[in-house]
């Protein structure tokens, strides 16, 4: 598949996700925080962040392969 193709999905998944999500995906993947510190900043635990960036990667994994 064209890379551009795979791209497209991944940010179409992306911001198909709840906002919450994707501000604690980006305070992980693109503010370089810790769980600990997105927790703090995001007033949730460090659990949810898990569950969050889990849910974030497995949706974009998805994406890429076309499911």
């Amino acid at each position: 598949m064209m890379r551009w193709l795979r791209l497209r999905r991944m940010r179409r998944a992306f911001h198909a996700l709840p906002e919450r999500d994707r501000a604690i995906f980006g305070s992980v993947r693109f503010d370089d925080l810790d769980y600990i510190e997105t927790a703090r900043r995001h007033g949730c635990t460090v659990e949810e962040v898990e569950q969050t960036v889990a849910r974030v990667l497995i949706a974009l994994d998805r994406a890429a392969r076309g499911k």
